[in-house]
């Protein structure tokens, strides 16, 4: 018995031992760092702010420490100083700082500091020895010896006739989309990243290279598509020293069309009737080139009569008048006008969908209808009658 209680002694003696470890290790940490004090700035360049603070106390041990710079954070750190960098001279920003464990946690904010950037007043240095190394008809391509500035350059404007034009990164720029045989002129100024601008660099005059040469001839004019009042003309496209600008569609004679591209429909047209059509190109210098051959095209045939008119009816009576009206035909393609008949024959032909008739005094039976006619030609059935009975 005595070995027993022995044993169990010394049983849980050793589990208890064991144990003990793992309930320490199940111990977490909660405690946040102290803030940290004494934030500070340190060094300041137009474009960087150093800024160092005081080490944070903490229960276990702090492992780093996060920088806010107006109210967001922008990096985490080891140490207790950090630069902030690539600034705006001049500019006023607000930086905080707070601490953190291995476990997480977070202290409060340090107090905030406000400090700037050093303010840079100092433009860039004039662009010098501006020219124009090469030109065309379309382009020229400017270069320049670049500027010097104490915080650094950040791009340059160039200036075409006296307006701003484009921007570069770099001492050198082409300018395109031009006008042949044209005289432009040109300047630069630099721009550093606080805002200076130099001076306008030397101005330099530049003529682009004069173009007389015509586009070639466009080729292979056809109808792509043909309907009873439209027709979409197609064609090759044609070929220019600089480039096409646009084609001038004729129809009959006449220049009702312009097109940028090798397509043009024709809207609005009669259905069953023959057009001719012609094509030329043009460049952005104005040169022409000679007609192409002529294509005839006809429009489709139209053969379908409009709807009869309805609800015709007498609006008003009187002693030597009949006032008429009625409802709207419909056109598979475009009602033209109408016919007005009495006693079978026609007496008026209107655009509108009412009409008058004159009548003669005293007795009288008159019997009315009404037909539509479209752009071909085509006629509706006639409209229900109304007969009319004038008095003495």
């Amino acid at each position: 018995m005595r070995h027993f209680l022995r044993a169990c002694v010394f049983s849980a003696l050793f589990y208890a031992l064991a144990a003990a470890p793992c309930s320490a290790a199940q111990v977490t940490d909660s405690k946040p760092p102290s803030s940290p004090t004494g934030l500070s700035a340190s060094y300041r360049t137009f474009t960087s702010i150093s800024l160092s603070w005081n080490k944070a106390e903490d229960n276990v041990g702090v492992k780093g420490y996060q920088v806010f710079r107006d109210g967001r954070k922008i990096v985490s750190v080891s140490k207790t100083s950090y630069t902030n960098t690539s600034l705006a001279p001049g500019q006023a920003y607000t930086y905080s700082v707070k601490a953190y464990d291995a476990a997480g946690n977070l202290s409060e904010s340090s107090i905030t500091l406000k400090v700037s950037a050093v303010s840079d007043t100092q433009p860039p240095t004039v662009p010098s020895a501006l020219s124009a190394p090469s030109s065309d008809y379309t382009t020229v391509s400017l270069s320049w010896e670049p500027s010097t500035d104490n915080t650094g350059v950040k791009t340059y404007e160039i200036y075409k006739n006296g307006v701003k034009a484009a921007t570069s990164s770099k001492g050198s720029y082409t300018c395109k989309g031009l006008t042949p045989g044209t005289r432009y002129t040109f300047t630069v100024r630099a721009l550093d990243i606080a805002g200076n601008y130099s001076a306008q660099s030397g101005i330099i005059a530049v003529e682009t290279a004069s173009d007389r040469s015509a586009p070639s001839v466009p080729e292979g004019l056809r109808a792509e598509a043909v309907t009873q009042t439209e027709i979409k003309l197609s064609w090759s496209a044609s070929r220019d020293n600089v480039k096409v600008k646009s084609y001038q569609i004729s129809c009959d004679g006449s220049k009702p069309g312009k097109s940028s591209k090798e397509t043009y429909t024709f809207k609005n047209l009669l259905p069953g009737t023959s057009y001719s059509f012609v094509v030329s190109a043009l460049d952005g210098t104005g040169n022409s080139s000679a007609s192409g051959k002529t294509v005839t095209v006809k429009t489709a045939e139209d053969k379908k009569p409009p709807s009869v008119p309805g609800g015709l009816t007498v609006t008003s009576k009187k002693s030597t008048s009949v006032s008429l009206a009625w409802e709207a035909s419909t056109d598979d393609i475009k009602v033209k006008g109408y016919y007005v008949y009495c006693n079978g024959i026609k007496i008026a032909e209107t655009t509108r969908k009412t009409y008058t008739a004159k009548t003669s005094k005293g007795l009288g039976i008159y019997v009315y209808t009404v037909r539509a006619y479209d752009q071909s030609g085509n006629l509706s059935d006639s409209s229900k009658a109304v007969t009319v009975i004038q008095g003495p």
